[in-house]
Parts: C-alpha cells; sequence; structure tokens
C-alpha cells in the first residue's frame, strides 16, 4: 500500500469516527465536498477499480439482529424466529467481515467497477418476474456464487442444490473515485437487496442506504441527492473515497454503482477508468494539504483518548 493511499484512508476513517457528516444536508440547496487530493490525475496512471471483498454465509443459519416486530406486538431479532434465516440488513455486514459471525463458508475477492449479478437475476432479468426495471441487464458474475448456471426463479431455485450459492452473500467495496471534471453531480445505486454508500471529501461525507429487507421491498434505484433532500453536489476534480455494503439475501441479486455528471440526464455505471483501490503516488497532483494533517491529528487523539479510557 503506497503512503499516499495510508494517509487518504486514515483521513477517511478520521472524518467518520469524528462524525463529520452532512448533517444539515436536508436545508441546504446545493453542496460542495472538496476532494482529498485535488488535481489532474498522474500521467500514466491506472485505475482499475474499488477493491471487493466477498462472503457467503450458511443459507440456514440465524444470526441477524435486525429488530421486528411481528403480528402479536413482540419485538426481537429477526434471527431469534425460526424463519429469520440468513442476512436481514447491512447491520449484519460488520459481524460477517469481521470474522465474528461463525457462518461464513466462502471469501472471494474483486477488483472493478461496482456491477454485478447473480445467476439467477442474470437468467430472469429479462423476464419480468421481479417487475422491470430501466436498469436491468446482464451484469459480470458476482464472484462469490461460483460459475455460470442455469439457476432460475427463487421458489424452483431453493430446493436445487447447485443453486445454494445463490443466496445469503454480502461484499464490502472501498477505494477512490477519481472526478475528471469539476461539476454538478449524483449518485445512483440500484440495488437486490441493501446497501450502504457513503461518498467522502476532504470536508464532509455524504451517504444514502437501503438497511433491510424487513418490511420492504428488495429491489431499487436510489439516488443520492434524493435521499439527501439536496439540489445538487458540486464535486472539484480529484479524488474522493468510497465506500460500500452490499448483500443479497434470497432470490435474484444485484448491485451497481452509477452516476450522472455535469449536463447528463441518464444514468451510467461508473468504470473502471473512474475508480482506483489505491491512489498514485502523486506527481503532477498537489500534496496532502493542512487540513488532511489536521485530520490525522484527531485520529491520533482519538486513538488516545480510547487508550487512555481503556
Amino acid at each position: 500500500m503506497s503512503k499516499s493511499t495510508l494517509r487518504l484512508q486514515l483521513s477517511k476513517i478520521a472524518l467518520l469516527c469524528a462524525g463529520v457528516a452532512l448533517s444539515s444536508a436536508a436545508a441546504a440547496t446545493t453542496v460542495t465536498l472538496n476532494p482529498l487530493i485535488t488535481g489532474a490525475a498522474p500521467t500514466g496512471s491506472v485505475a482499475g477499480g474499488l477493491a471487493g471483498t466477498w462472503y457467503k454465509v450458511q443459507n440456514d443459519a440465524r444470526f441477524s439482529n435486525q429488530v421486528y416486530t411481528d403480528e402479536t406486538g413482540k419485538t426481537q431479532a429477526i434471527g431469534a424466529y425460526s424463519w429469520g434465516t440468513g442476512i436481514w440488513s447491512t447491520s449484519d455486514i460488520g459481524g460477517i467481515a469481521s470474522g465474528s459471525n461463525p457462518y461464513v463458508t466462502k471469501t472471494a475477492t474483486s477488483t472493478g467497477q461496482v456491477s454485478y449479478a447473480n445467476n439467477i437475476y442474470n437468467n430472469t432479468q429479462a423476464s419480468g418476474a421481479y417487475g422491470v426495471w430501466g436498469e436491468d441487464y446482464q451484469r459480470a458474475l458476482a464472484p462469490i456464487v461460483g460459475g455460470a448456471n442455469g439457476c432460475p426463479l427463487q421458489t424452483e431455485a431453493e430446493s436445487l442444490a447447485h443453486c445454494s450459492g445463490e443466496f445469503n452473500y454480502a461484499a464490502v467495496f472501498s477505494g477512490y473515485l477519481y472526478v475528471g471534471a469539476a461539476g454538478v453531480y449524483d449518485f445512483g445505486v440500484f440495488a437486490d437487496d441493501g446497501f450502504t454508500f457513503t461518498l467522502t471529501g476532504m470536508n464532509a461525507s455524504l451517504g444514502m442506504a437501503h438497511d433491510t429487507l424487513a418490511g420492504s421491498s428488495g429491489r431499487g434505484l436510489y439516488e443520492l441527492l434524493a435521499m439527501n433532500g439536496i439540489d445538487e453536489l458540486y464535486l472539484e476534480q480529484g479524488y474522493y473515497g468510497i465506500d460500500m455494503t452490499y448483500f443479497n439475501r434470497l432470490e435474484a441479486g444485484v448491485i451497481d454503482l452509477g452516476w450522472r455528471g455535469p449536463g447528463a440526464t441518464a444514468w451510467t455505471s461508473i468504470d473502471e477508468g473512474n475508480l482506483y483501490n489505491e491512489v498514485p503516488e502523486p506527481t503532477s497532483v498537489a500534496l496532502f494539504s493542512a487540513a488532511l494533517l489536521g485530520l490525522w491529528g484527531i485520529r491520533r487523539r482519538g486513538l488516545s483518548a480510547a487508550r487512555s479510557a481503556a
């Protein structure tokens, strides 16, 4: 890992740990996020996409802490119900990724744009069985599900042993977005089932999520500006941090990260040319500012306080 990448990761952590978020976004009309590093990408730099780690859990395991109120009025974790198997919420992903969930059976990695689907999605997306979406098309196969197969609709696939890998998997993505032209942007996530998304700048972070399946539909297109109640998001040229989590419980699964740049009206998937899993060592790019060093100071003070409290 390069020193610039390490410092940027520390700055992202500092923002999150210090609680620097766009809490007043609902009252704003235009929000500006400043890049973690400004300027043009170094000549000859290679992007390559976000780094992803994928996890498969047992389909019959019950562990979800997502709270659910049943028809009797009783409220408890979904994992306490006999039907509460598998992943139900993005809050379940922390334990899965940290290694504390004992039901993880398989892991895989990926590097690229965030545009993946399972076999059930790819095999059925044109059928209209799960509704009709403008964003529906075949995508790269999620690496955790194994090779391509003919797994059909969920009601049939559940009973087929070779389709068991299509269900109950999660992924964690991280890296950097390079914005080549300053202007107004919006970001969209097309997901089935749940996800979280955070875009981090030097001055703030902005996020959105579809946290749980409980009481909601599985598939949707989610837009950053609309979900934060703002009219415009202005980005300067440079690098911004991206962090995402995703899960699919049952049936078709798909995740796609898109954007609309200056003057655009249609969504396009963010391709590998704009996504980095490590920021290249700066050459013509401006070096880190005093603000970044200040964020590192916040991180150090936070760690020192935690140690003292312990």
